[in-house]
């Protein structure tokens, strides 16, 4: 029998930035880069951020819900993209984001009684119990909106602030900007002005595409469909019925001595002292790949962990943060599953983390031609991905009311991935998010918390 929705729905709107005014330098409508094409039917990234606060429902409705309103207006007056669609040139020759007069996006204004500190704590949950609070991008087989919006109220607890963005227009970077730019025009007034590293840049001729890698990723993501078809429709991966959503932290203090136990082991392999930079992010992301393939209990396998590199800084030339669009690619790290959960596991895995962000000096599109074939090549349930940065900074996204109690990447559980950014007290280096089944994550909070034991107690 199926459960009851938890959540009413009050209202279903459709925000439109102000009319632009002659002057205006927002593009209306972009093409697509090759880095946007490799993402181009990627299920949709969401994300929820939850905040506390004691509005009663009435309050909430006539204060809260227009000031967001009005502000999320005058936000999309910098973020035009963000109303518009993906679609097709007028000639079916490229793909483009564009945005016509009257485009909007939706915004679902919703009141639910479910737990709030439950879905707000660390603790593993089903991942589906996430679902309500978020938008879904609906649109047609030439035609898929940008962004969508959800806002719910817990009455007299907090409310959250759910998204749904198109991967194939927007990578984080750029997501985290437009939410610090709400936030802040929301917080500030609408006679605000946005700070440089906030103000979108849209400059497209900064991509440039030598081994026309836009040709690649169009014919792997339309020529599957056959030569005829255009569809543009994401792909709609569903989340296993049993996934379960947790939140772990590392301190700096436990990131030094995992990384004092992995020197201990290198010294004791007797390996040449490496020539990269041992860096937190390879710390971090070496112990939760080994704490994973443990609590999934992959033997004699080789498993695989994708990473994000965002390139702006590492084009040549050199590309401003503030650029917005996708700028990332993914290098695939591999190592033999045995070899991770041995003993010195977790050195393993940091060599062989750090070796491959070390090869990016040689070019960050190196192998870039061959990078989706690479990833389809990959057994199912073998390859770990990470999304998001602490350097995002997602809990400085305040409207008024304060940071975040809790920012959730629910979208992990479509994809196997493992979830990091900044923490909200500001003391962890980390928040890791991860996604797997009720056994395996009951494993995996034992294993987490001994290898801390076990490392503490060497340093």
């Amino acid at each position: 029998m199926a459960q009851p929705n938890p959540v009413k729905v009050l209202e279903v709107c459709r925000v439109a930035p102000p009319p632009l005014s002659p002057d205006s330098t927002t593009p209306k409508s972009l093409p697509l880069t090759f880095f946007d094409m490799l993402l181009l039917k990627f299920p949709p990234t969401q994300r929820l951020y939850f905040y506390e606060t004691s509005h009663p429902t009435t309050t909430f409705l006539e204060v809260v819900v227009p000031k967001l309103k009005h502000s999320l207006s005058l936000t999309l007056q910098h973020y035009i993209p963000l109303a518009g669609n993906v679609t097709w040139a007028p000639d079916y020759s490229k793909l483009i984001i564009e945005y016509v007069e009257g485009d909007t996006i939706s915004l679902t204004i919703a009141e639910s009684d479910v737990d709030f500190y439950g879905l707000c704590s660390d603790n593993f949950r089903e991942a589906q119990n996430f679902n309500h609070f978020l938008p879904c991008l609906v649109g047609l087989e030439t035609r898929v909106p940008v962004l969508a919006l959800q806002v719910t109220l817990f009455p007299n607890v907090g409310f959250s602030i759910g998204y749904a963005v198109h991967h194939g227009v927007l990578d984080g970077k750029s997501t985290t900007m437009f939410m610090h730019s709400w936030a802040f025009i929301c917080t500030h007034g609408e006679y605000s002005t946005l700070t440089p590293e906030l103000t979108p840049l849209y400059d497209r001729t900064l991509i440039v595409d030598p081994s026309d890698l836009e040709m690649t990723y169009s014919n792997f993501w339309l020529g599957r469909d056959g030569p005829d078809k255009k569809s543009l429709a994401l792909r709609d991966r569903k989340a296993p019925p049993d996934a379960m959503l947790g939140t772990f932290l590392l301190t700096q203090e436990d990131i030094e001595n995992i990384k004092t136990w992995v020197w201990f082991w290198w010294k004791k392999k007797q390996l040449q002292k490496p020539s990269f930079h041992l860096s937190s992010f390879a710390i971090t992301t070496a112990y939760t790949w080994v704490c994973l393939v443990k609590a999934r209990q992959i033997k004699t396998e080789k498993v695989y962990l994708g990473i994000s590199v965002d390139c702006r800084g590492r084009l040549k030339p050199p590309i401003p943060p503030n650029y917005f669009g996708n700028c990332i690619t993914s290098l695939i790290v591999d190592a033999d599953s045995d070899e991770l959960t041995g003993e010195n596991g977790i050195a393993i895995a940091a060599k062989a983390i750090g070796e491959a962000i070390q090869g990016l000096k040689d070019g960050v599109l190196e192998r870039n031609g061959d990078l989706i074939s690479r990833y389809t090549a990959i057994p199912p349930g073998r390859l770990f991905n990470i999304v998001g940065s602490p350097r995002f900074e997602f809990y400085k996204t305040d409207f008024g009311w304060g940071r975040p109690r809790k920012v959730e990447t629910t979208s992990i559980d479509k994809i196997g991935a493992l979830s990091l950014s900044d923490s909200r007290d500001g003391s962890s280096w980390v928040e890791i998010g991860i996604v797997l089944n009720k056994h395996e994550s009951e494993t995996f909070v034992s294993m987490f918390a001994s290898g801390l034991h076990k490392t503490s107690n060497h340093a």
